[in-house]
């Protein structure tokens, strides 16, 4: 992971280095509908559903060759679930806040008056919190550390505004229970502001 780490980062300083003129940076936020992919030997005793949060962040756009860009971003995220006993009649949500950082590798394709947009990436989160709908904090009950692949599909126009769909699927184990497997699955959806080109008019 370290390895995989530092190459995404000198990639990142590289491609800085040769495509300066050419970057753009802006700012996005959206809605997030999160929740969670549980494994437990007791997991039939218990239903759960998912909740919803926001997410907002800055991006840098790089491109490449052809209509191939790299997007780097810090995006604070919210996810979690919520889960309720087959013995009780109440739902307790576990709302987890998170920096994910992510390297999308996009494919851009020109439509109208702006472009299409398909983009992958990994993902590293790093939590902040974990909290339930009573105000108690449960940090120590999941891993600080998440990664795993990110999908988006969005329009840029040639103003700067757009607007993207996407989800993250995590790939680590987010329990601390060795009993309990627990992944992070997230959709959103939001608006993105190029404030490169916005600012420039």
């Amino acid at each position: 992971m370290k390895h995989l780490i530092c190459s995404i980062i000198l990639f990142f300083v590289l491609s800085t280095a040769f495509c300066q003129s050419k970057i753009s940076y802006g700012i996005n936020a959206g809605y997030t509908n999160a929740g969670s992919l549980v494994s437990n030997k007791r997991s039939h005793s218990y239903s759960f559903r998912s909740i919803s949060g926001v997410t907002a962040g800055l991006f840098l756009e790089i491109p490449l060759v052809g209509g191939l860009s790299i997007q780097p971003e810090v995006n604070f995220t919210q996810n979690g679930m919520e889960a309720k006993h087959s013995l009780e009649n109440n739902w307790t949500t576990y709302r987890r806040n998170a920096i994910d950082i992510p390297l999308n590798i996009a494919y851009n394709i020109t439509v109208g008056e702006g472009r299409i947009y398909l983009a992958a990436s990994p993902y590293y989160g790093i939590q902040m919190s974990v909290n339930n709908n009573d105000g108690k904090f449960y940090d120590a009950t999941t891993n600080p550390s998440d990664y795993g692949l990110g999908f988006n599909l969005g329009y840029k126009w040639n103003g700067g505004y757009g607007f993207f769909i996407g989800s993250n699927y995590g790939m680590k184990d987010m329990s601390v229970n060795e009993n309990v497997k627990l992944y992070n699955r997230t959709f959103n959806v939001g608006l993105r502001f190029d404030l490169h080109q916005i600012l420039k008019k």
